[in-house]
């Protein structure tokens, strides 16, 4: 069983790529469970398998303690902590070979508390990775391009897992900025040139990209589908090390 965790910061588009991704694998006549860990979701795009909300809601919650927004989302996410053996053993009901699983909305607070990395340990199997998800039209930006890959390594530290960097919504950028951000990637020198930073704030950058911190995104688009078929493929990588072109039916 493969579990890919689907991270990103709010209005990334997680729970929309998610929707996406696993149409495309249907249609593909791939088998795929979707888990929704997110307690505080008012809306998924998706029906999925196994709902956490189904025994917490980060609403009730607020209701019944009289929390406010945020509290009571780190309250429930918390709280989901609780309910990871028995939605471990409930995906092993569905018995999909891979799984999609979305996380609350605000990063922050899942993944910079142990709540969230203990519910990542505990829901992967021999094989799982971190879909890390950005937004295209924010990491235009030389700041925004610089910020996403600081908050992505911080995932990768964070969550210790393997991990794909996404850029979503990649319809919304033109073909300048998509030039831009993969020569960001390919070669800090040109971003580092050009960003306004004191020397030091420089130099820490320039270490983080000479230690492998900035990586070539793919580019995807929930929205037209565009990538989707190049996400699947590297998690195809991940799942089988490069040697198989099919996940098991």
């Amino acid at each position: 069983m493969l579990t890919v965790f689907f991270i990103g910061t709010a209005g990334s588009g997680k729970s929309t790529l998610i929707a996406a991704l696993s149409n495309w694998m249907d249609e593909q006549g791939f088998d795929v469970g979707i888990v929704n860990l997110d307690p505080a979701a008012e809306y998924l795009p998706y029906a999925p398998d196994i709902d956490i909300r189904d025994r917490i809601s980060a609403r009730k919650i607020m209701k019944q303690f009289k929390l406010g927004p945020n509290a009571s989302i780190i309250a429930a996410v918390d709280m989901v902590v609780t309910e990871a053996e028995r939605v471990k053993e409930e995906m092993e009901v569905v018995g999909a070979p891979i799984y999609l699983i979305d996380t609350p909305g605000q990063m922050e607070l899942f993944a910079f508390r142990q709540s969230g990395a203990y519910l990542i340990q505990r829901l992967s199997d021999v094989h799982s990775l971190v879909v890390y998800v950005a937004d295209a039209v924010y990491v235009q930006s030389i700041d925004g391009f610089a910020t996403t890959m600081l908050l992505a390594l911080s995932s990768r530290i964070r969550f210790k897992k393997p991990q794909i960097l996404v850029m979503n919504k990649a319809d919304l950028l033109s073909e300048e900025a998509l030039t831009n951000i993969v020569n960001w990637a390919e070669s800090p020198d040109t971003l580092l040139e050009s960003i306004e930073l004191p020397p030091y704030d420089k130099e820490i950058l320039r270490s983080i990209a000479n230690m492998g911190g900035f990586v070539e995104p793919l580019f995807i688009s929930a929205k037209t589908g565009e990538g989707l078929d190049k996400l699947y493929y590297q998690i195809q990588l991940h799942y089988t090390g490069g040697e198989d072109a099919q996940l098991p039916p």
